[in-house]
C-alpha cells in the first residue's frame, strides 16, 4: 500500500510545478503595477521643463550683463520651484508601493536634474556678484552648448513614459554626452587663451569662474543622461 503512495505523490509534485507561473510572469505582473504608478512622470516633465527655462534665461543674462529683464531674479525663482518638485517626488517616493522604476534610480535623476537649476543659479549670481561687464565667445559657446544638453534632456525625460522609446532616450543620451565633449574642448582653449592674452589679474580670476561653472553645467547634464541610460537599460534588462 505504502509503494503505492509513492508515485501518486512523485504525480502530485511533478503537476503542482507545472502548474507553478514562470518567472517571466512575476516580472511582467510586477511591471504592469508599476505602470500604474505614474505620478512621477509628470513632476520629471515639469522639472526638466524648469531647467531649459532657467538655462534659457541664463544665456539671456550672459548676451546683455546689464539685466534689464530680472534674469537673475527668474532663475532664483525657477531653483526655489524646482525644489519643491525635488520635496514632492522623495514624498511620492517614500508613499509608492510599486514606482516604475527603482526608488534610488527615481531620487538619484530628480537630485540630478536639481543640481542643473542649482548650477544655473550660480553662474546668473557669479555674473552679477563679480560685476563682470564683458564676456568672451567661448563664455557664450559654453551657455549655449549647455542649454542645448538641457533641452536634450527635457525630450528625453517626456519619453520616460513610454518603454517603447527607448532607443530614442538612449539616442539623445549620446548626443548630451557628444554636447559635453564639446564643451570640455571648448573649456580648454577658452582657458589657454585666457592665460595667454588676459593682462589683469582680476579679469582672469573672473572670467575662469565662469567658464568653470558653465562646463560644470554640462558635466551636470551628462549625469542627467548617465541616470536615464540606468533607468533604460535596466528597464530593457528587467
Amino acid at each position: 500500500m505504502k509503494r503505492d503512495l509513492v508515485p501518486a505523490r512523485a504525480a502530485l509534485e511533478t503537476r503542482t510545478f507545472a502548474e507553478r507561473p514562470e518567472p517571466r510572469f512575476w516580472r511582467n505582473l510586477l511591471l504592469r503595477l508599476r505602470l500604474r504608478d505614474r505620478r512621477f512622470y509628470p513632476l520629471f516633465d515639469l522639472h526638466a521643463h524648469l531647467c531649459a527655462e532657467g538655462v534659457a534665461a541664463l544665456l539671456e543674462l550672459l548676451a546683455d550683463l546689464d539685466d534689464p529683464r530680472g534674469m537673475v531674479r527668474e532663475i532664483e525663482a525657477l531653483e526655489k520651484r524646482a525644489d519643491g518638485i525635488v520635496d514632492e517626488v522623495h514624498a511620492a517616493v517614500r508613499r509608492s508601493l510599486f514606482p516604475p522604476h527603482p526608488r534610488a534610480s527615481i531620487v538619484d535623476l530628480i537630485n540630478r536634474l536639481d543640481d542643473i537649476l542649482d548650477l544655473t543659479e550660480d553662474a546668473a549670481q557669479t555674473v552679477h556678484l563679480y560685476h563682470i561687464t564683458a564676456l568672451t565667445p567661448e563664455a557664450m559657446r559654453l551657455a549655449q552648448l549647455a542649454l542645448a544638453a538641457v533641452q536634450d534632456i527635457e525630450r528625453a525625460v517626456a519619453l520616460l513614459s513610454q518603454p517603447s522609446q527607448g532607443q530614442q532616450i538612449l539616442a539623445l543620451c549620446n548626443r548630451i554626452d557628444d554636447l559635453e565633449a564639446q564643451a570640455d574642448h571648448v573649456l580648454r582653449s577658452a582657458m589657454s587663451k585666457l592665460f595667454r592674452e588676459e593682462p589683469d589679474a582680476r579679469e582672469l580670476i573672473k572670467l575662469r569662474a565662469v567658464y568653470e561653472v558653465l562646463e560644470e553645467l554640462t558635466d551636470v547634464c551628462k549625469d542627467v543622461a548617465a541616470g536615464m541610460e540606468a533607468i533604460v537599460l535596466g528597464h530593457i534588462g528587467g
